[in-house]
């Protein structure tokens, strides 16, 4: 049998980069956020790789940017921001897995826990049409500096992925996904079909223990 559905995740997965710290190394670069906020991101970013992310605290620092602005404005912002950083991160070897993976005819799903309005562009230039992300709060048009639903990041984006695979009508224990990070345990447990790739010795570790296959991009 092969998987039902193939999920990605992005950072240090499709990409060597970090989006949600580029995002602000680009707004700072174009004057659009403080200098300071360059060291707030990396401190996140330690965070979130020991699995102890302040996600409330984080929210409010990341989403500043969004608060009162349009789709469309934020949009023209994150397609420069791939343009200028992201696109040349993009690890060959994992394109080659996505191409793969969408010719197999299975749905293919950008699944991360940046926002879906960074994600996209990466999503749209792979030829994934679907992303699972934490999705932004909009009211009357403008973003709300809110998130809508739940953070898409450890049991969280298992909660995506199963809520994904059940209007697919199928079970996430058919389905195959790539991660690189600690928190991603969880959704590896769950699927038939785990990859881990480029893993920090926890996660090595877990793949070791699991008998998990690793790939490193």
């Amino acid at each position: 049998m092969s998987p039902t559905v193939y999920f990605f995740d992005m950072d240090h997965t499709l990409i060597n980069n970090d989006c949600d710290v580029s995002w602000k190394d680009f707004l700072i670069a174009h004057g659009l956020a403080p200098e300071d906020d360059r060291r707030e991101a990396e401190t996140f970013y330690d965070q979130y790789k020991r699995g102890q992310l302040d996600v409330p605290a984080f929210m409010r620092f990341q989403l500043r940017e969004f608060i009162g602005r349009t789709p469309g404005e934020m949009a023209g912002l994150c397609q420069q921001h791939f343009e200028e950083i992201v696109r040349s991160a993009i690890y060959p070897a994992a394109r080659l897995e996505v191409a793969k993976a969408l010719a197999s005819g299975a749905p293919v799903v950008l699944l991360t826990a940046t926002n879906d309005v960074i994600a996209r562009p990466l999503a749209d230039h792979l030829g994934i049409a679907t992303v699972e992300a934490t999705r932004l709060a909009v009211v009357d048009g403008r973003f709300t500096g809110d998130i809508q639903g739940i953070y898409c990041v450890g049991e969280g984006k298992l909660a995506h992925a199963r809520d994904y695979c059940d209007h697919q009508a199928v079970d996430v224990s058919t389905a195959c996904y790539y991660g690189d990070a600690v928190s991603d345990i969880p959704l590896l447990r769950a699927v038939g079909y785990p990859v881990v790739c480029n893993p920090g010795p926890e996660l090595a570790r877990a793949a070791h223990d699991n008998n998990w296959p690793v790939k490193r991009f």
